[in-house]
């Protein structure tokens, strides 16, 4: 997927997303010397997604120059022969005109996506994989109270695996400890985990340190 940002226009907040980003990718920003810093961490994370990154900077300041830029820079690149979904993030309502004519008036048209940030262009393509999946699943409402019920109750069951395996060896695997707890719906289940996990002797060790716990 093609990302043209128009820096100038979304600056940091625009690069929203970057986390997601894939080593099949194409992040281009547009950017003038006006504005012409951004936020290490996009940088270092468009790096390490190994996708394919180029920035073109504004050579004289015109009115909309940047919009010219990127206006012809996707031309150029769906006249290269590229088929897939392209995104350009601005806020500028202008570049609505060009998601129009690739749509509606090319001899072949093209997915042209106009949105506030990476991520949000992301969902807006709608691609049956698993990073639209998975900003889905982060963007979903979550009621405040329940998270924190749930986070509280983590927060005390951490509290007793602490004090109960305090001194032991397995003080270090409380972590484990907790996951195994959490996933094991029987005490059976919980006990085959436990030796599983541990070994036989100190699986041992955890099963019945647990069931000494008031609240297994």
């Amino acid at each position: 997927m093609y990302f043209l940002i128009d820096f100038e226009n979304v600056k940091n907040a625009g690069m929203q997303g970057t986390e997601y980003l894939e080593n099949s990718d194409h992040v281009i920003i547009f950017y003038s010397a006006a504005v012409p810093n951004m936020e290490a961490r996009y940088l270092e994370e468009i790096k390490a997604s190994g996708c394919t990154f180029e920035v073109c900077k504004l050579i004289k300041p015109h009115k909309n120059a940047l919009d010219f830029y990127i206006a012809t820079r996707l031309g150029e690149i769906y006249g290269g022969g590229y088929n897939g979904s392209l995104a350009i993030i601005s806020r500028d309502d202008g570049f609505h005109a060009l998601r129009d004519y690739w749509a509606s008036c090319a001899a072949v048209q093209h997915q042209v996506l106009i949105c506030d940030s990476i991520e949000r262009s992301i969902i807006s393509a709608n691609k049956p994989n698993q990073r639209t999946a998975l900003i889905h699943a982060r963007l979903k409402s979550t009621d405040i109270g329940n998270f924190y019920s749930a986070y509280a109750e983590s927060i005390h069951l951490r509290r007793q695996l602490d004090e109960a395996f305090a001194g032991t060896a397995l003080s270090a695997r409380t972590g484990e400890i907790e996951e195994l707890l959490k996933n094991g719906k029987t005490p059976k289940v919980i006990y085959l985990d436990a030796l599983r996990r541990f070994g036989r002797r100190d699986g041992l060790a955890v099963y019945n340190t647990l069931k000494s716990c008031a609240e297994f």
